[in-house]
């Protein structure tokens, strides 16, 4: 039985000519069956499986240091809780789909670049937590009356759950 896959063009539909290499309406570059590739999934659920375990490190130590740096009444103590709460609902969720995107039963090279996306993005939410940790010091060893720093990190804080939602 003949495989109609590679009849058609996957990006805009057209009519393909056997062997051909790019659309000739779209100019995409198009794949045969022997080029598409699985990913190495044992790769990406290792990469997945570091980047979870250090961000479950970084927000521990942020809730630790919440607990021990502000009475619970203080409104910096509301406002750090707040937005390590979020960031962990966002992040468990973005976890859950990439680990379904993993179970896939086609994980070719063709999802490979959604896949790197949710790992930089995954990524982020480490290095943002990493800054709250370092902000919830700052504040605790500073005596300025000028929350403008705290004030740009939740901002960039919520910017950053905001696009993930809306990616």
């Amino acid at each position: 039985m003949q495989n109609n896959h590679n009849n058609f063009c996957i990006y805009c539909g057209a009519k393909l000519i056997p062997n051909q290499h790019f659309c000739s309406q779209c100019g995409h570059e198009v794949y045969h069956d022997s080029e598409i590739n699985t990913i190495d999934i044992a790769e990406y659920e290792t990469k997945i499986n570091d980047i979870e375990k250090k961000y479950n490190i970084k927000q521990s130590r942020a809730k630790e240091l919440l607990e021990k740096l502000f009475d619970p009444s203080h409104i910096s103590y509301s406002r750090f809780s707040d937005i390590i709460l979020k960031s962990n609902q966002l992040f468990s969720n973005q976890i859950s789909i990439v680990r379904k995107m993993l179970e896939l039963e086609d994980s070719t090279l063709l999802i490979q670049g959604e896949l790197d996306n949710k790992i930089k993005t995954l990524k982020k939410f480490i290095y943002k937590m990493e800054d709250l940790i370092n902000e919830m010091v700052i504040q605790l060893s500073s005596n300025k009356n000028d929350n403008e720093d705290i004030n740009n990190l939740f901002k960039e804080m919520d910017d950053l759950i905001e696009s993930v939602k809306d990616y």
